[in-house]
């Protein structure tokens, strides 16, 4: 039997079939949402049927992959009711629970404050802290 190159079997479609599916498997291997460790499968099927007198076979070719599939997420949710609704209400938590204060949020708020008194934007003028004044000609006379 005569030798088959198989770059040029089936007109070259199984070799362009597989450098595809070598292509989708490279990508599924470098994408960082796939498993790292999980086996990729390239499957090639060379598929014959021979007529009733056979000297007549259809040939049919067909790839098939088996990627990894992507990775799944895990998220955190907070459900309650709403005490002035009545009605569930349910959110994400991402690093804390909306609404709640964290000490950042103080810490900004304090900053933000201190900002706000400490000057006049407009003249500039620094503000001195409140602080009580005594009298001390008052306090020499008690």
């Amino acid at each position: 039997m005569k030798h088959f190159d198989l770059e040029q079997f089936a007109g070259g479609k199984l070799s362009a079939q597989i450098n595809r599916a070598l292509e989708r498997v490279t990508e599924n291997i470098q994408d960082p949402n796939t498993d790292p460790e999980k086996v990729r499968k390239i499957t090639v099927t060379i598929a014959f049927k021979p007529n009733a007198e056979r000297n007549y076979i259809a040939t049919a070719v067909e790839t098939k992959t088996a990627l990894a599939p992507e990775l799944g997420a895990v998220t955190a949710l907070n459900t309650g009711k709403d005490i002035r609704t009545g009605k569930v209400e349910c959110v994400e938590i991402m690093n804390q629970i909306p609404g709640q204060i964290s000490i950042e949020d103080v810490k900004e708020k304090q900053n933000q404050e201190e900002s706000i008194e400490g000057f006049d934007p407009e003249t500039g003028e620094i503000y001195e802290p409140a602080t009580k004044v005594v009298d001390l000609r008052a306090r020499q006379a008690k």
